[in-house]
Parts: structure tokens; sequence; C-alpha cells
């Protein structure tokens, strides 16, 4: 869109505005009883205000004569609204007749809007035919301004409404007053597009000598937009730089072509005292060049062609936002001074800032291939995209707007610190390596997927954020952070130096290579396998969890030679922890059907939190040769295997967690096998019978035994579901105080049940080396 940039003053309307303005103060003095309408004619007034001080801005056109008088109109009708409205404010309704004179008010503005239009047509068609791209985005305002009819005709036909239901007070005035403010607002847009149409100079613009100079100061009221070409050169007009700003600095844009090429801009300017003013400059058709030293362009919003700078210090383009729309192939150059001490002495291409341009073609340094960037003193780059390859060994910070690295990107700052933040990018199809200096940090917040693989090097320390990171086929590797954290990484290669490595959702199909890893969270596994040995030399902590629906995610952790604390969140099918001589807390959550604990030589207790697998084939648990392992607690059910054997100084066992005997359908079979433990307990001999005497039971007290009683009678004696015991208590105290090492042992020797079989209820199987080996004998357990 055309933007207007005008030159001289102009305070033609300034009675006028403040006489509307003290109006507007009257009425809403009136009216401050009615809330909403205070505000929104407070709006009116501040849209009017700044109307107000454009238009003082503005030269004396034909054009600008057309609409004061329209704005005298718009005055005139606020007068009487003002008097229709201080009744409403006064009576807190409004009548029938007001409603309809607000009404003819209304209709009187639409008509004083629609000959605005028609006005405002004629002179875009006009301006539109210069330029084919210009022409496109006035039909899009014409469409604008006929939309604004549509919407007075609205605010019409809601008041006709409200006059024929009798609705009226505040709402009624508020609705009636936004109209007005809407029309209002249009009326300024209307004004600042007919000024700039008429402050166009048609023709090229060259200011490189005095007599040039003097003649475009005679053309100032035309030179808002030029519709040629631009050349300024300051070579031969050092002294005169004052008067070379009062001319260029109501340049607005340079638009047209000639021969089929877009007009274009070229500055040249010699003097760093006193800068080139084009502040107001904020599109050029074709291409602008900026040679020399630096101008005051800030503003600058689009450039149709080619973009090349060439000055000392610093690149600065806030508003740029295009570079080679009119063309579709406009690169952008943005020559690389190198620092120099020595004459002509030099700072270097100290910084770049273009954070919001999108550039059609390439982006140059003026030395290397497109999109190999090198820029030495640069501390601070910021750039929108169409960068491939960025060197800045002095920057500390690198922001990259990109959102996509389809060929790749390498970004190298050695500045210890170095910040670079490539949040902007959603997706890396090509290798993306960004290495920084001891403790740099590098932001990849958005990226989701990484097809070519992320090296990231920041020394011996420093900071990622992949907080987005969903797949990484390429893989990622990382050297430095020591904390790294993927919170939604599912799958890809992961190679790091850092000590603590979480990775919420990651399967680890492919297992992480983490050679300095020290405390490791897992939370999405989903492969049978997956071994903390991996990670022998240096895991401390670690916590293993598994993705929600896995079916066979298992994880072994064996011979950790540092691992002190292991915690395991099902689903897991399985779980082995083994032979782990440091180990001290094993901690166990969620659903995990088999659990192995063998040989770890320091834990002392086992308190387990996990459930058993619905719909496997039952629960296992195995905990076997922990020699300091003092008590066990067990936590799932429907067991198809309990093992506890050989923990030689296990005194307490709970396994009252079994209450659900397998489901006979199945044919499944429990095997309860508990041994060479410390586990005690006391027993007293049966009775044999007598005539005179009758048989008496023997008893075997063991509250570790006892907890089982239950669970072992819900087996039956024939069918299935089957169950097999190996039970043996390891110190058993016989009544009277003599003590046995094993209850097989004080079992054999049980008389009663040896010489008067007949008499007991059922006889003990000999040789009896394991104890209890038959459901019927937990009856003799209390």
């Amino acid at each position: 869109m055309l933007v207007a940039v005008f030159a001289s003053s102009c305070n033609k309307y300034a009675d006028d505005f403040k006489q509307i303005n003290t109006k507007l103060d009257a009425l809403a003095a009136q009216v401050a009883g009615v809330t909403t309408l205070s505000t929104d004619l407070a709006s009116v007034k501040a849209t009017l205000a700044a109307l107000q001080a454009s238009v003082a801005a503005l030269p004396t056109t034909a054009s600008i004569t057309a609409l004061g008088t329209s704005l005298a109109s718009i005055t005139t009708k606020i007068d009487a609204i003002t008097t229709t409205l201080g009744a409403v404010a006064t009576a807190g309704t409004a009548t029938k007749a007001v409603v309809d004179q607000l009404k003819l008010d209304l209709a009187a503005l639409a008509a004083t809007v629609a000959a605005n239009n028609t006005a405002m047509n004629t002179k875009l068609a006009a301006l539109a035919a210069t330029d084919v791209t210009e022409s496109a985005q006035l039909t899009a305002l014409i469409a604008a301004n006929a939309a604004l009819a549509v919407q007075i005709t609205d605010i019409q036909t809601k008041i006709a409404a409200a006059a024929q239901t009798g609705a009226a007070g505040d709402a009624l005035t508020a609705l009636t007053i936004g109209g007005l403010q809407t029309m209002l607002n249009a009326q300024k847009v209307i004004l600042d597009q007919l000024l700039a149409n008429s402050n166009m100079y048609n023709g090229d613009v060259t200011i490189t000598t005095g007599p040039e100079l003097t003649f475009y100061a005679k053309k100032i009221a035309q030179l808002g937009i030029v519709n040629g070409n631009l050349i300024i050169n300051t070579t031969l007009l050092s002294t005169k730089l004052d008067s070379v700003n009062f001319v260029v600095k109501n340049i607005g844009a340079v638009i047209g072509s000639q021969g089929g090429v877009r007009n274009s801009a070229t500055i040249t300017s010699t003097s760093t005292s006193t800068l080139l003013d084009l502040s107001r400059l904020v599109s050029v058709a074709g291409d602008y060049t900026v040679t020399g030293v630096d101008v005051n362009d800030s503003n600058l919003s689009s450039v149709g062609g080619n973009f090349l700078l060439t000055y000392d210090g610093p690149y600065t383009y806030p508003n740029l936002t295009s570079v080679g729309a009119g063309t579709g192939t406009g690169s952008l150059t943005l020559t690389r001074i190198v620092k120099s001490t020595t004459a002509p002495v030099k700072a270097g291409t100290t910084s770049i800032s273009l954070p919001s341009v999108v550039v059609s073609g390439s982006v140059f340094d003026g030395t290397n291939a497109a999109g190999v960037l090198v820029y030495p003193n640069a501390t601070s780059i910021v750039l929108s995209g169409g960068v491939t390859s960025l060197t800045a060994a002095v920057a500390t910070q690198i922001t990259l707007g990109a959102t996509a690295y389809a060929s790749g990107l390498i970004v190298s700052a050695p500045t210890a610190a170095a910040v670079v933040d490539l949040s902007a990018a959603t997706s890396a199809a090509g290798a993306v390596s960004v290495t920084t200096g001891n403790g740099g940090t590098v932001k990849f917040a958005n990226l989701a997927s990484a097809a070519g693989g992320v090296t990231v090097n920041t020394g011996t320390s420093g900071t990622v954020d992949f907080s987005n990171l969903a797949t990484a086929v390429g893989g990622i590797s990382l050297t430095g952070p020591k904390t790294i954290v993927f919170p939604l990484l599912v799958s890809g290669a992961l190679t790091s130096n850092a000590t603590d490595v979480t990775l919420t959702v990651h399967d680890c199909v492919i297992a992480p290579v983490l050679a300095a890893v020290t405390k490791l969270t897992v939370g999405g596994l989903d492969v049978a396998g997956f071994n903390l040995a991996n990670y022998n030399a240096t895991l401390l902590t670690a916590s293993i969890g598994a993705k929600s629906s896995s079916t066979v995610a298992s994880v072994t952790s064996s011979t950790n030679a540092k691992l002190t604390s292991l915690t395991l969140a099902g689903p897991l099918v399985s779980a082995v922890v083994d032979n782990q001589t440091k180990l001290t807390t094993l901690s166990t959550s969620g659903v995990i059907n088999s659990l192995t604990v063998n040989s770890c030589d320091i834990i002392t207790g086992l308190t387990l939190a996990h459930t058993h697998l619905v719909g496997g084939t039952g629960s296992v648990l195995t905990v076997t040769s922990n020699p300091k392992l003092t008590s066990l607690t067990s936590s799932t059910d429907y067991p198809a295997s309990i093992t506890v054997t050989g923990n030689i100084l296990l005194t307490s066992l709970n396994l009252s967690s079994y209450v659900t005997k397998l489901l006979a359908a199945t044919g499944a079979n429990t095997a309860i096998t508990i041994d060479s433990n410390k586990l005690s307990g006391n027993y007293t001999n049966s009775v044999a019978i007598t005539p005179t005497t009758p048989y008496v039971e023997t008893t075997i007290t063991s509250a570790d035994l006892a907890k089982l009683k239950a669970f072992v009678a819900t087996y039956p004696a024939t069918g299935n579901p089957t169950i097999t015991l190996a039970v043996d208590l390891d110190l058993v105290t016989l009544a009277g105080g003599t003590t046995t090492a094993t209850l097989a042992s004080r079992m054999n020797a049980d008389a009663a049940h040896t010489v008067t079989p007949g008499g007991a209820s059922f006889s003990f199987i000999f040789p009896n080396t394991v104890g209890i080996t038959q459901a019927k004998e937990f009856t003799l357990v209390q």
C-alpha cells in the first residue's frame, strides 16, 4: 500500500479542528453520566486530534480543500447530534422522534462518505493506471471504503429497529457515537490517501550537485512519492547537508517502472557527522542501494528488487519486511566491512539487525557464495532467513528467523557464553551444526523435527533448548551442556556428554550414547532389552518408565559400578536388577509384570509399589542372593512365580499383596519358592495318639508365612490352577527352647508324624529337604 509522506506544514484547518474538539468536550461533559457514550466520545476526539495533526502538516491542494468542506459538514452534523444527545443524557432515554432524527443525521453522513468515495475512486483509478502493482493495492482500498458504506447502512438499520421496538437509552446512544467514530476514521483514511496521491513527482529525481539541489528544493511539495528513479550523492554537497535533508526527508516512496524495470533508489553518502534524513522512506519499487555512510532510513519496510548496503558500522532495519517481493528474485547483500586500525580506519560491520525481512532471493556478505556469511567484527546478528552458514568470531548474540532449514545450517560463534537463538525454526531437513564458546546457549525452542540431524558444541558447559523436538531421524549430538531435557522427543539417536539427561517420552529403541551421564530419566521406553549397563562407568541415579501403551518394554540394570538409586515405573513387561554393588534404593511403581532383584550387594530393604499386568500370564517376583537385604514387601497379585532365596539376612517377608489365584480355565500353575534366607519361626511337635490321649497336631508359628496362608488356601487340592510349593524357614525354635537349622529338618524330626501317621490328619513326605511342599501343610501355619 502506498505510504504518504508529506513535506510542508499546513494549518488551514486548525481552527476547524479546535472547534470540533471544543464541541466534543462539551458533549462529553453533557453526557458524563452515560459511561459507554463518554468512552466512545473520547475515542472520537482522539481520532480527530490525530487527523488534525496529520492535516496540519500537509500542503494545500484542491483535494484537501474538498475534504475540508466535507469535514466542515461533519462538524455541523456533530453539532446537531450533540444537541440531540444532550437531550438524551438529560432524559435518560431516547424517544422515537429522537431516534428518527439520529437516522436522518446518519443518512446525511452516509451521503458525505459516498461522495468522498466517488471522488477518491476517480483519483485512485487515475493513479492505478500508472503502476499495475499499486493498482491492486488501491482497488483493495476502494473495496474497504465500500465496506464502510455497508457498515453505515447496518448502523442505520439497527437504529430503525430500535425505533420500532422502543429500545432506547445508553445502548442506542453508544451505537450512534460508535457509527460516527467509524465514519470519521474512514474520512481520515480517505484524506491520507488523497493527500499522498497529490504529492507525487513524476520522473527521476537526481540530487548530486548544487543546481540539482536548488531545483528539487522548489519541488518539495511534490516529493512525497517519486514516480521514477531516485539518485542521491552527497560527495559534492558536503557543505549543504542540511539543505539536502530539507528536501529528501519528505520522500516516502519510490514507485513505478520504466521499460519494465522497477524504479530504484541509489544513495551515496559521505558524511558521518550529519546523516542523510530518509526517515519517511518506507517503500522502494525496485533496487535500493546505500553506500559510503549509513543514512537515517530505519522506517523502510519494503524493497521490490535487490537491496545492497556497503558502509562501516551497524546495519539496522527494524521495520524492513520484504526484499524482492516485486521481482521474486531480489537479493539482500550486507557487505562485510572488516575492522582496520590503519587508514582508512574502520570499525567494521559491528552489528546486523534485520529481524523481520523476507528475502525472495539470496542473502550475501559481498564476498562469499549465497547464504554463506562471515562477519568477524559483528557482536550481534539478527536475520530472519536466507542463511546456510554464518561465522561471527566475536558475536555474543545470534538470532536467525528462518522457520525451516531444508539445506542445513552451520553457525560458528566461538565467543564465550554466546547465545544462538534458532527458535523460529520448526523443521530441519538438512544438517544443522552450531558451535559456541564455553558456556554458550543454543535455542531450538520450536524445532519439531530434525531429519537432517543436529550437532551442538558449546565447549565445556552450556545450555540447549529442545523443548518441542519430537523426531530426530538424523540424530542429535550434543557436546558441552551438562543438563539436557527432551520433553517431547520420541525417537532418534542421541549422543551427549551431559551428566543429567531427561528423555520424557523417548522410546530408546536406539539406546542413547551418554558417556558421562550420572542421572538418567527415561519416560517412554518401548523396547525389549534396554540395558543400563551401557552407562556402567558413570551412572549414579536412574529413573526408567515406559510408554503407556508398550507391550514389550523391558529394562535390565546390570553391573553398574556406581549406581546408587534406581526407580522403575511401568508399564514394563520385565525388569531385571542384577549384580549392583552400590545400589541402596530401588523404587517401583506402575505396572511391572516381572521383577528380578539379584546379587545387589548392599541394598537392605525392598518395599515394592508396582502392580501386575492385567491380561498377562501372571506376575513374577524373583528376589535372590542379596546379601544385605533384611526386609521385603511385595505389591503384586495373580502370581505365576514367587522366588525368594539366598538372601542370608532377610528376616522380614511380607507377601500379603497376593490374594488372587490364577484362573483355572487357563491351566496355569503358581510356583512359590522360599528358602536359604534368615526367616524364623516357632515349631511345636505333634503328639502321637494313644489309647487314652488324642492326637495333637503340629503347629508352625511364622508371621511371614501366615501372610501367605489364606492365599495358598484358595488353590484346589486337585485340578487347575495348580500350586507348587518349596517353602522353608531358616531358623526354627522348637517348643522347649531347642533351635533347629531349618523348618525342613524340624519337620523330618517330628516323630509323631512318622511313628503314628494314622493318627495324623496327614503325613510329611520324606525325605523333606525344603519344608512345606504341599498346600495342606500351610494349614499348620499360624
